[in-house]
């Protein structure tokens, strides 16, 4: 028996056929001319709901969008040290580029491994990529460790770093600039390279040593704090770069005679800039190149800039000092000359402030002239 399409139908004043019906929870009115049509529509809508609901029961077992979780991972990065910043938000920036329209579950190791050795990433140093890849590694550890979506894959643990990555290696000063620093080191302007020769901080640790900090009786400074510059502006902080930076560390003759003249200033003086606050990054800047300029060491960079001048644009010309060497580059000579003095690994290890010997092996340490020349006569004297 042929089935009555109008069953269950209302037939309108225009002749019409309309039906009510809920899908979704939702009511909707389907209208046709013909009773078959009116069907028609509602089994389509039917249809596409459920394809609906299979989407969002796809797009809920494959997680949150990476996007979602990478945002929320950044606001905890914006409020860590500013090292750790400058390192983390352009690599998250990167993350999010890459996979950000992916879920979280969507994404394999595979393509982690891909974007790791990929165009986005060549050329970049070994220490860049390794960083990447630590924050992909944190994105989802973010998500395993949230209440709020209980993450359970971290396929950038499955992921290894791509071989033949160029490992960058600063060099130490020259023979000849390190030779300057010591035939100099009474000239006032001096006392930053000596210090950095004599100590092997790091810039920030350097900006934060006050008088109170050395104790000249006993020839040790006291490393607990540093300075960051935001900008221009330093920010003094009460804490190192690593927990291992927290330590004390010799004060060698050179740099005791150096700081001489000074030591009767307050005891809260700075001994980079000599002021009761720490310098900012422009007067670090001129006070570095000031000592490197006087011996010829600096190059003169000539330089141009638009100022507004009595209602008009003038061009100006301006001359600013290229130092090609920086204070950090002293730090591989003190390791370097903790070597060459025989001085025991472990030690040696505390004093720079480091939690191991790692950094000081794949960074810092460089084969000098007069290590190789003591390596060549040991080996004579066995041969």
């Amino acid at each position: 028996m042929k089935k009555d399409l109008t069953v269950g139908l209302v037939l309108r004043k225009d002749g019409r056929y309309q039906r009510k019906e809920m899908i979704g929870g939702v009511w909707k009115t389907f209208s046709a001319k013909t009773p078959a049509e009116v069907w028609g529509k509602i089994a389509d809508a039917k249809e596409e709901h459920e394809e609906k609901e299979q989407q969002e029961k796809a797009k809920a077992s494959a997680g949150p969008l990476f996007e979602t979780v990478a945002n929320e991972y950044e606001i905890i990065v914006s409020g860590m040290k500013e090292g750790t910043k400058r390192s983390y938000l352009p690599a998250i920036k990167r993350a999010k580029t890459e996979f950000g329209e992916y879920r979280m579950r969507e994404i394999e190791p595979y393509m982690i491994a891909e974007f790791l050795r990929g165009p986005e990433m060549a050329g970049r140093a070994a220490t860049t990529v390794s960083n990447q890849k630590t924050v992909i590694n944190n994105i989802f550890q973010y998500w395993i460790d949230s209440p709020k979506w209980r993450g359970d894959i971290n396929p950038a643990t499955q992921t290894k770093m791509p071989r033949g990555l160029h490992k960058g290696k600063r060099q130490p000063p020259t023979t000849a600039e390190v030779q300057i620093v010591k035939e100099h080191y009474l000239d006032p302007d001096a006392l930053l390279p000596v210090a950095y020769l004599c100590t092997g901080e790091r810039r920030g640790e350097m900006c934060a040593i006050q008088l109170k900090d050395i104790d000249f009786e006993r020839n040790i400074i006291s490393i607990s704090k540093t300075v960051t510059h935001i900008g221009n502006e330093p920010i003094l902080n009460d804490f190192t770069k690593t927990p291992a930076g927290i330590r004390e560390v010799p004060l060698l003759g050179m740099l005791k005679d150096a700081l001489q003249p000074i030591r009767t200033l307050p005891k809260n003086t700075y001994i980079v800039g000599l002021k009761t606050e720490p310098i900012t990054r422009k007067q670090y800047d001129i006070l570095w190149a000031r000592f490197w300029k006087k011996y010829g060491v600096a190059q003169a960079v000539p330089k141009t800039k638009q100022v507004h001048r009595r209602n008009r644009v003038e061009t100006v010309k301006y001359t600013v000092w290229k130092v090609p060497v920086c204070g950090h580059q002293f730090r591989h000579e003190y390791v370097c000359m903790l070597a060459m003095a025989g001085v025991a690994e472990e030690i040696a290890i505390q004093l720079v402030g480091h939690a191991n010997a790692k950094m000081i092996h794949e960074v810092y340490l460089s084969i000098k002239p007069q290590m190789m020349e003591d390596a060549r006569k040991k080996l004579e004297s066995v041969l």
